[in-house]
């Protein structure tokens, strides 16, 4: 469906498009054809707005007898407030997507995989030493590179920040597998056409295979249906691009789990997580079979993993990537519950120059990125910090209005009370079994220059990394990693105070 003229169309410069009067006269040029056909070009956005069974298979608004968020009443998003924020995600997926942008991410994708190698550390190596169990919070970093040239900020925007997760290259964040973020068709589709992995969710209405497959399926024809390829010659390589970003999360059981993979392959999905928050041999043996049943037609990440003898066992039986983190994010209590240490700092630390796959990490990752990027991480695992109160999310325009008039939608764990009641798992008179997540709010920005679209989201974690690169005289993620001695250094509870504004 062509929603502007083709004389609406032409070429622009990266650079000019960063230009705050070019790149808004480079957009406006497509808004004028565009609200012509107002109604028609905003149709979808209608489309996946409603609660729960309405809008299958997105999740949609849901609200269960588990959240305890009391709530005032509903309300949607203005046209006007809609029209404004359908133009920022236009024109950011046009950054995302700039043809000079893709020249980098293919280059990256061309060179072969470096995984991050040994570096002197004495934070680390005394913590290792001592027993330490260190916090991402513990952690900071030293401003270096006095002795280079400065690097551009935008020069860095421009080349991605890209890095080789799996065969392809992609943005270093990940979307995660919350249903409550990523259970919509325009928050998966969304992340993928930034250039991130996205997971389909297998928990909550998604562990029926069925509605998982059916996801899988609407994303694709969501992202068929972006505005943004009708004029693009590169068409068809860029959808297969993004297609592939979309990962199929599996149960660690080499029954069911070979089941949903063949179910979410036949509907276009090449990217596999096995998923398994829990210790256990499961993980490694639904790799085996993944690769037995599909070969090297497939990239395959796997964890939670738990020490570096278990991540040397997964890539030795073909997997292209390793997640790590257990507890520690905003919501999840699995370690609280379980009395275990988040310590995926020192585990992939330990990982480095022993493990030649590269790892995502979740569970506060997204909190402290140029830390966890130092430490050794290729990718990290994001859900709030990239969806949370969006127009992508789940209930699309539709937000619940709390006592105070702020706007948000309910924001659970993949464990939590509400996930496990979309679950079914709840016993006798309603209790849910093994609650390991939190509920809360996931406000719609009310900062004015912040529209509440993903892609603005994807925006501010991607000058996170710039500038952790640019402060450290770094101009790739690799060479961040691997400058020896590192600059971490261990920050006391009142530096990472003052690192704060107060």
């Amino acid at each position: 469906m062509a929603y502007y003229k083709p004389s609406a169309y032409r070429n622009i410069n990266f650079r000019d498009l960063l230009d705050n009067k070019k790149g808004e006269a480079y957009i406006n040029r497509f808004a004028k054809s565009l609200y012509k056909n107002h109604s028609q070009f905003i149709e979808r956005w209608y489309k996946i707005t409603g609660e729960a069974k309405e809008i299958y298979p997105s999740q949609g608004l849901l609200v269960t007898p588990f959240d305890y968020l009391p709530y005032l009443g509903k309300t949607i998003l203005s046209d006007e407030k809609l029209w404004q924020t359908l133009m920022t995600r236009w024109y950011l997926l046009e950054l995302f997507n700039h043809p000079d942008r893709l020249t980098n991410l293919e280059k990256v994708e061309k060179n072969q995989f470096v995984a991050p190698q040994k570096v002197n550390c004495k934070v680390m190596t005394t913590a290792l030493k001592e027993g330490l169990s260190l916090s991402v919070y513990d952690l900071g970093m030293n401003v270096v590179g006095t002795d280079e040239s400065r690097i551009s900020r935008r020069q860095l925007l421009e080349q991605g920040p890209f890095v080789k997760l799996g065969k392809y290259a992609r943005i270093p964040f990940s979307g995660g597998a919350m249903p409550d973020i990523f259970g919509s068709v325009a928050s998966i589709a969304s992340m993928a056409m930034c250039h991130g992995l996205v997971c389909l969710p297998r928990n909550g209405m998604f562990s029926d295979i069925k509605r998982q497959t059916d996801l899988a399926r609407e994303s694709i024809i969501w992202m068929e249906e972006e505005p943004l390829l009708t004029m693009r010659k590169d068409k068809d390589n860029l959808l297969k691009r993004w297609q592939h970003n979309l990962v199929g999360v599996i149960e660690p059981d080499h029954g069911t789990s070979i089941t949903r993979a063949k179910s979410l392959f036949k509907a276009g999905i090449r990217f596999f997580r096995v998923y398994s928050p829990e210790p256990g041999k499961e993980a490694l043996l639904t790799v085996q079979n993944l690769r037995k049943e599909f070969g090297k037609e497939i990239e395959i990440f796997a964890g939670q993993v738990a020490s570096v003898k278990q991540a040397y066992s997964l890539e030795k039986a073909g997997a292209d990537g390793l997640y790590l983190g257990i507890g520690g994010g905003g919501r999840c209590i699995t370690a609280m519950r379980s009395g275990s240490t988040v310590n995926w700092p020192e585990l992939l630390w330990q990982m480095r120059g022993e493990i030649n796959i590269p790892s995502i990490i979740e569970g506060g990752a997204s909190e402290q990125i140029g830390v966890t990027l130092l430490l050794g991480a290729s990718g990290i695992g994001v859900t709030r910090m990239a969806g949370g109160g969006t127009i992508e999310s789940p209930g699309g325009l539709m937000y619940l209005v709390d006592d105070k008039g702020k706007w948000f939608k309910p924001y659970g764990g993949e464990a939590s009370a509400r996930t496990k009641y979309q679950d079914g798992k709840v016993m006798a008179f309603g209790i849910p079994s093994f609650v390991e997540g939190e509920t809360t709010k996931a406000f719609k920005s009310y900062v004015p220059h912040v529209q509440p679209t993903l892609t603005e989201n994807i925006l501010l974690l991607l000058e996170d990394v710039v500038l952790s690169m640019v402060f450290r005289g770094a101009s790739s993620i690799a060479q961040l990693q691997n400058i020896n001695p590192s600059p971490l250094r261990r920050i006391t509870p009142a530096g990472f105070m003052i690192q704060r504004t107060h």
